[in-house]
């Protein structure tokens, strides 16, 4: 019944988190889901924009994360959430297949309401909604790249980790994604 005191987002405090879960702290394992279900619900909902389609895969994916909790181990200077979110993924993965989402060449997000994000709330400024449809016209692993970076302020290792590709290989994503937002912008007359 040990919940450590400190920092709730740092390594630290989430390692002793995770050990306390593994020990069989039911508290720490509450803690854990407490700190980090907004992190992975925040993703799953831009990916799927269907609330409770998110919700169950966050629940998939956190019912994984404590089957497979016992063989996790703290690295020094790795970070916990790199492997839940690699976890996440996959759920997300498996959820595309099961949906054989497969849109022709000719046809558009804009044509099938499913698949599009939820708009903006209407607080949000112009510019705001204006980044937010360039984001949707990125292929879907570039925006990935774009949220964990931003959104999850995870390194380009800890994303080439959690999309099993290179830390170059992100960072080059990276950078075609957020020219190819700029080139949209520059098109249209906007300024960043």
């Amino acid at each position: 019944m040990y919940i450590p005191m400190g920092d709730e987002n740092s390594i630290e405090y989430i390692n002793e988190l995770v050990r306390g879960a593994q020990g069989g702290d039911e508290n720490s394992l509450g803690r854990l889901y407490e700190l980090l279900s907004v992190r992975v619900y925040r993703y799953l909902i831009t990916r799927v924009s269907h609330r409770e389609t998110a919700e169950d895969l966050m629940q998939t994916a956190f019912l994984e994360m404590i089957r497979s909790l016992s063989r996790y181990k703290i690295r020094a200077g790795a970070k916990f959430t790199t492997w839940l979110f690699q976890i996440v993924r996959h759920r997300l993965i498996d959820h595309y297949r099961r949906q054989k989402i497969v849109l022709p060449l000719d046809e558009t997000v804009e044509s099938h309401p499913d698949l599009q994000t939820d708009p903006a709330p209407p607080d949000v400024g112009e510019s705001s909604k204006q980044v937010l449809s360039a984001l949707g016209t990125l292929p879907e692993r570039q925006q990935t790249i774009l949220h964990l970076f931003y959104q999850e302020e995870m390194s380009p290792s800890e994303i080439a980790e959690v999309m099993n590709m290179s830390a170059i290989s992100v960072r080059v994503e990276k950078h075609r994604a957020i020219n190819k937002i700029r080139y949209l912008f520059v098109e249209g007359g906007t300024t960043i």
